[in-house]
């Protein structure tokens, strides 16, 4: 059945006490619904453009199904009886729930709603969440750990505002937000903010550490840039990236000269940006999309900071865990919902020791083969 078909078929199922159509038999309802969640990569374009085209089709079938006249006598015989009365109104009903069973679809497809942005994503960020399905996967995944309420998040995401909406959404579920990161998502608050953090941890809970870095995907599929709320052209995303990955081309390729240390704390975040980038220097060069390769990098670099600040911290946490979620978060055009594509999923305990890899639990991603990993992969403690 192709996906089209599909959708309109499980709508027109979902809208059958309005309508009385022939009941769609259950082998056809679930052969759908297994189509539908299995469409990815070039199957999203089908499946956006034929939802927003259901509550339409299904409209369509609905006036007839209701025996309602021809449009050119329906004016004249709309108010003949209280029966034809009751057709339109079912039939405007009808059309509703259709919508919202197209709306389900893609919420269930964890798809948006402009097909380049999805596609793109797809493409070179596979296995990228949207923030609410991560949320959700993330909370059940540490709900057996006992953390909720009682916990404490901690992001080290971009300054970039854009990056605030998923702070929020982890805050809904984790409680409230320790912010430790700066320019790039790297975190620059270092263990002394790491420190802090741990002191503001409600008794008896935990907290989870939320670390990456950040790129914008426009509605044309670009790489690197986003359109922001109120502003009609689109504009670097993340900018403290994209400005270190000049730096490092010009270093890599003899047109620039290395920094040295920063004299004033006014730019000071933007030269670590740069240097830290500087080993990824000849695969970026490389790259075939280098806003694509970029964020990887960064992740990487970010990855053996974030490890270091919290092997090192974690004997401030007086008796939870540390989670550690790492990977790299997607911002798309205003309106939209973000992604965040998860590369790791680690729990600590409070002696700094890995107790447990989670990465299976919310199918993490992983790095391009091309990446230079800087990272040396651990293995947990026993118990």
């Amino acid at each position: 059945m192709k996906l089209n078909t599909a959708l309109v078929a499980l709508s027109l199922f979902g809208t059958a006490s309005a309508f009385a159509p022939q009941p769609m038999a259950a082998g056809t309802q679930r052969a759908s619904l297994t189509e539908l969640e299995m469409a990815n990569g070039a199957k999203r374009k089908a499946a956006l453009k034929a939802a927003k085209k259901v509550a339409g089709a299904v409209g369509s079938v609905a006036l007839a199904t209701a025996g309602l006249p021809p449009a050119a006598r329906a004016a004249e015989t709309a108010v003949e009886s209280a029966k034809d009365a009751k057709n339109v109104v079912t039939v405007g009903a009808g059309a509703f729930a259709a919508g919202i069973v197209a709306n389900k679809l893609l919420e269930n497809l964890d798809i948006g709603s402009i097909p380049e942005t999805a596609d793109k994503i797809e493409e070179v960020f596979p296995g990228a969440k949207s923030n609410k399905k991560l949320v959700k996967e993330v909370a059940s995944a540490l709900k057996e750990l006992g953390y909720g309420k009682d916990s404490l998040v901690a992001t080290s995401l971009c300054a970039d505002e854009v990056n605030r909406v998923l702070e929020e959404d982890l805050s809904k579920a984790f409680g409230d937000n320790f912010s430790m990161g700066g320019l790039a998502g790297f975190p620059f608050g270092g263990i002394t903010s790491f420190g802090a953090m741990a002191s503001h941890i409600p008794d008896g809970g935990s907290c989870l550490v939320v670390f990456g870095p950040h790129v914008g995907v426009d509605s044309t599929g670009k790489v690197g840039t986003v359109e922001r709320r109120g502003r009609a052209n689109g504009g670097a995303c993340c900018g403290s990236a994209v400005a270190a990955s000049g730096y490092v081309s010009g270093v890599h390729t003899g047109q620039a000269s290395k920094y040295g240390p920063p004299e004033t704390a006014i730019d000071a975040q933007q030269n670590f940006v740069g240097t830290m980038l500087l080993p990824y220097a000849a695969h970026l060069e490389k790259a075939a999309d280098k806003m694509v390769d970029l964020p990887y990098a960064l992740y990487d670099a970010q990855k053996k900071m974030v490890d270091e600040i919290v092997t090192t911290g974690a004997g401030s946490v007086a008796d939870g865990k540390v989670s550690v979620l790492g990977g790299i978060q997607v911002n798309t055009p205003d309106g939209e919902s973000d992604y965040f594509l998860p590369l790791s999923f680690e729990v600590y305990n409070n002696s700094g020791e890995l107790v447990e890899d989670m990465s299976d639990a919310i199918d993490c991603g992983v790095l391009p083969a091309g990446v230079a990993q800087k990272v040396e992969k651990k293995e947990p403690v026993e118990a």
